[in-house]
């Protein structure tokens, strides 16, 4: 199988004119550069195609809105964010453990979502049956088809080193690899409400002080109430030094791990917000950094929420998504 695919320069992303476009094989890793004018310019952004597309799974255009306008009105704060508005998070998936909303999600392509690890825990369960996800939900009690994809869930995968300190009985440190992976049964359509988001590329770097979103349908305040209506926030990245300082996490942030909030606190991701992709804008799209996973409560001075780093994860994610796709089978995690 033969896959075009686009290369990525500094911040200019464009499919390749046809004399310059690149194809490589899926099955035999061979590469193949057909009148190729510029080679050497196009070495870099090929190796990045190469290890961010592990095979035809992940789709060329993601990371993008396809509502222009999408953007929150004026409507009342919560956990120091706004309600969103349909469509502006087309990525955004709604986790439901037999019928109630648990957790959230991120769609990075047609078959797959991503999630926290942790959402899958002794209050929970397992089974891919017990789940299912919602893509293009907006109002949790509201079903509407015009927006709304529902799929089964045919495959859960956890990361094989996923440790939750939480369980054994060690509150002051973040889960480690706390990530997952969910298969749905059926293909989703990308149309205007739900669209893929990108992973990190190589080199990505989400700098201290860069402003990201985190999304959610979570509890407006630690052990609040759980709003109908999908919220947002603003929250600026975190350096590890700074979040591993003694008045904040005392050095228990670990490489799997990133912050992300605010040192007076205030906005925050909080309860039932789990998995959620926090999303950073890079060259005009939208990409991973983390996955919402842990924090003291919500949105305490210095207790900046804690995400799983999705920069040192990625390479976990893709290579299992293609070890699936190439053999048709069913990952056991």
């Amino acid at each position: 199988m033969f896959v075009n695919v686009i290369v990525t320069t500094s911040c200019r992303e464009r499919t390749l004119r046809k004399k310059e476009r690149i194809w490589f094989s899926l099955s035999e890793n061979i590469v193949d550069i057909e009148r190729q004018t510029k080679p050497k310019m196009l070495v870099g952004a090929l190796l990045i195609c190469l290890s961010v597309i592990p095979s035809c799974v992940f789709p060329q255009e993601c990371g993008l809105r396809k509502i222009r306008n999408a953007s929150g009105g004026r409507v009342k704060r919560i956990v120091g964010g706004t309600q969103s508005s349909q469509g502006k998070w087309p990525w955004q998936a709604a986790l439901f453990f037999k019928g109630r909303h648990y957790c959230s999600g991120a769609v990075i392509s047609s078959t797959w979502i991503l999630t926290a690890a942790h959402c899958f825990s002794p209050f929970t369960s397992h089974k891919p049956t017990d789940w299912t996800s919602v893509l293009g939900d907006h109002h949790l009690k509201e079903r509407d088809e015009r927006f709304e994809q529902r799929r089964k869930i045919l495959n859960i995968t956890i990361h094989e080193n996923y440790k939750s300190m939480w369980f054994e009985g060690i509150y002051d440190t973040p889960p480690m690899n706390d990530v997952a992976i969910l298969k749905v049964h059926k293909q989703l359509v990308f149309n205007n409400y739900v669209q893929p988001l990108c992973l990190p590329r190589p080199g990505d770097v989400f700098a201290p002080n860069e402003e990201c979103y985190v999304a959610g349908w979570g509890h407006t305040q630690w052990n609040g109430t759980q709003p109908d209506i999908l919220r947002e926030s603003k929250v600026r990245i975190v350096s590890r030094e700074v979040c591993n300082q003694e008045k904040s996490y005392n050095g228990t942030i670990h490489g799997t791990a990133m912050c992300a909030g605010f040192p007076q606190g205030g906005i925050d991701a909080c309860e039932y917000d789990s998995g959620g992709p926090l999303v950073c804008k890079k060259c005009g799209r939208h990409y991973a950094a983390g996955l919402v996973s842990w924090g003291e409560k919500c949105a305490l001075p210095n207790k900046y929420g804690v995400y799983a780093n999705l920069t040192v994860l990625t390479p976990w994610i893709t290579g299992k998504i293609s070890t699936s796709e190439q053999g048709n089978g069913v990952l056991r995690g």
